[in-house]
């Protein structure tokens, strides 16, 4: 039988043995301070600093300095009354309390001479107390074997956790050697991937450089077929001239000097020195004739995601052509006239149509050309290089992030076993476990040595109360209360914190919350951890039964 169960048997048999018999003493006085008042001798103040007759004794008049002398009375300010209390809990209460009309003891002896009626209820609170102390003992017993089963459980726990780091320690210097040999195989793949993507792409730019000089020749061959208006194959000064376009001066004109000048010196030049001298420097200011003189395209959006203008509107702009026309003829019209004009209208409508389908046309090909710009596949022996590259680089990145892992692993163990949860590791159970507390405003998470937090009960972001700070119980039971500090700050006030006080209970669960001051939490939680095999017996001295 333990301790804890003898105290409570020997608490309950002495409730239960509360005699009838008194021993004789003055009022006032407990059992253990009888023997300082023997009525056959005077009577030594008990702070020693004076002796009276012992007939002075509770003659409503204070004697001593310590109000020893007047147990029984209310003379003394600083005396004290003793309630016998048989059958339940002796106490003290304050002289002042002596036959002032009020009951403050349970068997009514503070007011023997008042004339309150008081009902002796000593042991009716013993019955309550000795069912109270009944089932504190059976939860003492049953926490106290749970405790014992969690010790047992955090001794196996923890030799499995230290196993485990010893393990994955091991294999944290396997991935790092793993993770040195894959990242020098990885560069050197690397380096003959980068020199064979660099000539490929150096070839390909040497393809594009060309392509493009054969392109400035190209425009610039038709530039000059454009200035030379008399195809003597050459563009003279006067030829220049008629292009108001490439003056230089901002007159609008330009002049023969001006065009002398663009031609180098030269008052003509023909086709090989045109491309080669010439046309980088008029290529920014001139305008090709096919564009000015082709007819604006009809002021009709074009529709979104598609590159010309529908169809059906362009057969809609013929169709009004004609329509105009037929209009505007009437019958007084000349039958030949209406021949010619007709014919000259299609085909001014052919000519700007046809401009118009020219310039689609050259707007494709020139999108068909930029999609030929794209860099061609590698040939197979750079592929190769670069799939044995990609490769060396996937085996990299899978061993550095199994090495990641296994590191993670560790420094999560590492944290683990340097918490410290109890003499005997009885708190462990509750490492990476929460448990809440719903309340008709918010619902309340506690997670042991991690955080505490709180949320509305109908919907809103969470608040934290506080992170696992350590243990703040007394130094004589420091496991008794947990601080959690540095949570969210109040309006205009300090971060939240919150004491969690812990009792005995065969349940891990929250029982209260509040706030005893502003953003300073409380909270009651039970645990069978904190059950003791031994009770520390305060408030079991029943000498005067």
């Amino acid at each position: 039988m333990t301790m804890a169960l003898l105290c409570v048997l020997v608490l309950l048999l002495s409730l239960n043995s509360a005699g009838a018999v008194e021993v004789k003493r003055p009022q006032g006085v407990s059992l253990s301070h009888r023997h300082f008042y023997d009525e056959t001798k005077p009577f030594t103040c008990l702070d020693g600093s004076k002796t009276i007759p012992f007939d002075e004794v509770n003659d409503d008049y204070c004697d001593c300095k310590d109000g020893s002398d007047e147990p029984g009375t209310s003379a003394c300010p600083n005396g004290s009354f003793h309630c016998t209390n048989a059958g339940h809990r002796p106490r003290y209460i304050p002289s002042s309390r002596v036959n002032d009309g009020i009951c403050d003891c349970c068997d009514t002896t503070d007011e023997y001479n008042s004339g309150a009626s008081c009902e002796n209820t000593c042991k009716e609170q013993g019955r309550k107390e000795k069912e109270a102390l009944q089932k504190m003992a059976e939860i003492a017993k049953e926490g106290f074997r749970l405790k014992q089963q969690l010790i047992e459980e955090a001794k196996r726990s923890r030799e499995e956790k230290q196993q485990t780091l010893s393990e994955l320690q091991k294999k944290k210097e396997t991935w790092e050697a793993q993770v040195e040999s894959l990242k020098a195989i990885k560069e050197a793949a690397e380096k003959p991937e980068q020199e064979a993507k660099e000539v490929h792409k150096k070839a390909w730019d040497e393809v594009q450089t060309a392509r493009k000089a054969e392109k400035e020749k190209a425009k610039a061959a038709e530039t000059f077929k454009e200035l030379d208006d008399n195809e003597d194959g050459f563009v003279s000064v006067n030829e220049i001239q008629t292009h108001a376009e490439l003056d230089s001066d901002g007159d609008g004109v330009v002049s023969e000097q001006e065009a002398e000048s663009l031609l180098g010196g030269l008052s003509q030049v023909d086709l090989s020195t045109f491309q080669e001298s010439i046309w980088a420097g008029i290529q920014d200011k001139y305008k090709s004739e096919a564009v000015i003189e082709s007819p604006t395209p009809p002021d009709i959006p074009v529709k979104e995601g598609t590159d010309s203008y529908p169809k059906s509107h362009q057969e809609e702009l013929t169709k009004d052509d004609h329509d105009e026309e037929d209009d505007g003829g009437g019958e007084d019209r000349d039958d030949d006239d209406d021949d010619d004009d007709e014919g000259d209208d299609e085909e001014e409508d052919d000519g700007g149509e046809e401009d118009y389908k020219d310039q689609q046309s050259s707007y494709f090909s020139e999108k068909h050309d930029a999609d030929d710009e794209k860099m061609p596949p590698y040939d197979e022996e750079t592929q190769a290089l670069i799939n044995a590259a990609d490769k060396a680089r996937n085996e990299f990145t899978e061993a550095e992030k199994s090495l990641r892992e296994v590191e993670s692993s560790i420094g999560s163990l590492e944290r683990e076993l340097t918490i410290d949860f109890g003499p005997d590791g009885e708190f462990a159970y509750m490492f990476n476990q929460c448990y809440e507390m719903t309340t008709n405003e918010y619902v309340y998470k506690l997670c042991p040595f991690s955080k505490v937090a709180q949320k509305p009960k109908h919907g809103g972001s969470e608040t934290s109360l506080g992170v696992w700070g350590s243990w703040a119980g007394p130094e004589s039971n420091k496991f008794s209360a947990m601080k959690y500090e540095h949570g969210t700050g109040c309006w205009q006030g300090p971060s939240r914190t919150t004491l969690v006080k812990l009792s005995c209970g065969k349940e891990t669960d929250v029982l209260s919350t509040s706030e005893p001051s502003r953003c300073e939490y409380l909270m009651e939680f039970s645990t069978p951890a904190l059950c003791q095999e031994e009770m520390n017996g305060e408030g079991t001295d029943h000498d005067e039964l």
